[in-house]
Parts: structure tokens; C-alpha cells; sequence
């Protein structure tokens, strides 16, 4: 069984527009079942979105119950006014501001709480990130306030700054991860912190060459075989790493993203074994689901259970 443990159903691989366009809830319905109905075609029934600031992966949620699938989501994140994270979230100032809002997104029985921790990889300026936002006092306070309501805390981080931020508050998953260094590593491994490291969205534009970003490509290519050594060297010491594929960002499709996220550790080196591990086991704990759950999904969907992980390896 496969768990994507990154995605953003609110995007369509190609352009935002699309989401901004999308302003009622009818036509947001139409789109997330359809996207599901794909998922599901493929034999993915568990998902865990990364939210968005247009309700639709609220919306997901309910279509995925109706679908016969889990789906987890924390509403919508928050970040930093002033910083990166307007489509996922919403801006926050300080930790009074947090709590006011922590509040509000607690009546939306969020999965989890998604926190923008730090800006983008830049594909112009090699090893260039976006700010670090939140202070380590501030991190740490909303991971306890997170887990004081019984749910992990998903934090997206690049860098060795924000990596280590994130580290140091006990945050639960690490999301991308792009240019940490050999102590955030070894801090993973230590803290028992799941990596969902998020290679498809610059490994497609790589494999497909892709003419919207043809000048950035050196940049992108280097900046993405780093991230295979970093992976590598994860697994070496023990860091226990998700497969997230961010499907939804542009280049990587829904339903077929998972695949890509596959295919690209199998390029770094990850063993077929090791992978299926990363897409099943290490997705359970990425999602927070119990044994019940899975119980609860095989029985209501004895037709849908197949060996998708099986049917990708015959092309491997």
C-alpha cells in the first residue's frame, strides 16, 4: 500500500491560477473528487496534505471520507507575516498572535499543525534560502501548544538554521530539508524526526528538461543531486525518511507524483526494499494512523487492494 505524505490538492501541477479561479465550493468539490478518483485508480488511498489558504484541503478531507479514503490535513499552516507562505497559510506576528489564531484553527480540527518555518530553495542562486522566520522561542512554544492538543507538528524547513530550528523544538516531520548539513542529520536521527525530503518537484524539471526553467536548470540539477547525497547519508545513520512527493507544485501531477518521488530515490540509491519501507511504514507514522484505521479502510474497500508498489517495480 502507498502513502503520499506530502501534497497539495489545492494545486494542479501546471499554474496557480487555477486554484484562485476555483472561488466557490461547487467547483472546488468537483476538482478535489476528481483528483481522489485518480488517486484512487492508482491505488493510493492515504494522503497527507501540507493545507492551503483556499479551504480546499478541508474540503478533501470530507470528499476523502465519502471516497472510502484517509486523508489528513491541517487546515491551512501558519507563517510569519512578511515572510514566505501566503497560499499556504495565514500570517501570524508573534506568539500572542499564534495563540489567537491557534485557537481559531483548533475549532477546524486540523491533523496537524503545519508551520512555514523557512522560505524557498532559490533555482537562481545556488544554496540560497528563503529567511528563517520564526525565533527558536517561538517554535518551541507552538510545537508544546501543538502537542498539548494531542496533535505532531509538520514544519516546512530548508538550510542549516531553519533545519536545526526545527530540530531543536521537537518537531515531528521535517519537510524538504533541501541544504542541511551533516549536524541537522545527525539531529534527525537522534530526535526519531521523520524526513519527507521532496525530490520530484526539482527532479522532474530535470529528467524533462523543462523549457519554463531551461536557464535555472544547472542550478536545479546540482541543488537536486545534493539533496540524494544528504538522502543517502540520511539513511547511513539512521534518519527514518517518508515519501512525500509535494505533488500538486508545478512539474509533479497528482496520482503519478508518488512514483516520480519513488523513481528519484531509487536514482540516489535507495534499495526497491527500503523504498516500499518509506512509502508504507514510514507513512503510517508520518500520518499519525493506527492499525484500527487501516482495519477500518481494507473493509470498506475489499475491491481496491492491490499491490500498487508491485505494478511500479515492474517497470523499474
Amino acid at each position: 500500500m502507498l502513502i503520499d505524505s506530502h501534497i497539495h490538492i489545492a494545486l494542479n501541477g501546471i499554474d496557480i491560477s487555477h486554484t484562485k479561479e476555483m472561488d466557490n465550493r461547487e467547483t472546488k468539490v468537483a476538482w478535489i473528487r476528481k483528483v481522489l478518483r485518480g488517486y484512487k485508480e492508482k491505488g493510493i488511498y492515504i494522503l497527507r496534505d501540507g493545507g492551503d489558504a483556499f479551504g480546499f484541503s478541508a474540503i478533501a478531507r470530507e470528499i476523502a471520507q465519502e471516497e472510502g479514503m484517509i486523508y489528513r490535513t491541517p487546515v491551512y499552516g501558519l507563517y510569519k507575516k512578511g515572510y514566505y507562505g501566503t497560499f499556504i497559510g495565514k500570517p501570524v506576528m508573534g506568539l500572542e498572535d499564534f495563540q489567537t489564531e491557534f485557537q481559531d484553527l483548533m475549532t477546524q480540527k486540523p491533523d496537524h499543525l503545519k508551520i512555514l518555518l523557512t522560505g524557498l530553495v532559490s533555482f537562481e542562486q545556488y544554496g540560497k534560502i528563503g529567511a528563517t522566520a520564526f525565533t527558536k522561542k517561538e517554535m518551541s512554544y507552538m510545537k508544546a501548544a501543538a502537542h498539548a492538543q494531542g496533535i505532531p507538528v509538520m514544519v516546512h524547513a530548508n538550510g542549516s538554521e531553519g533545519v536545526q530550528r526545527a530540530i531543536d523544538a521537537g518537531v515531528d516531520t521535517l519537510e524538504h530539508g533541501y541544504f542541511m548539513t551533516e549536524r541537522e542529520l545527525q539531529g534527525l536521527a537522534e530526535k526519531d524526526i521523520l524526513w519527507i525530503p521532496t525530490l520530484a518537484p526539482l527532479g522532474n524539471l530535470v529528467d524533462k528538461q523543462d523549457n519554463r526553467f531551461l536557464k535555472e536548470l544547472p542550478i536545479i540539477e546540482k541543488t537536486y543531486l545534493h539533496h540524494q547525497n544528504l538522502i543517502r547519508r540520511g539513511l547511513e545513520i539512521g534518519v527514518k525518511i517518508a515519501i512525500g512527493s509535494d505533488a500538486g507544485a508545478y512539474g509533479v501531477p497528482h496520482g503519478t507524483g508518488i512514483f516520480d518521488e519513488m523513481n528519484h530515490m531509487i536514482k540516489a540509491g535507495v534499495g526497491k526494499e527500503k523504498v516500499h519501507e518509506m512509502t508504507y511504514t514510514n507513512g503510517l507514522k508520518a500520518l499519525a494512523i493506527c492499525p484500527e484505521e487501516i482495519g477500518t479502510l481494507l473493509s470498506g474497500n475489499k475491491n481496491f487492494f492491490y499491490d500498487a508498489c508491485g505494478i511500479f517495480w515492474e517497470g523499474k
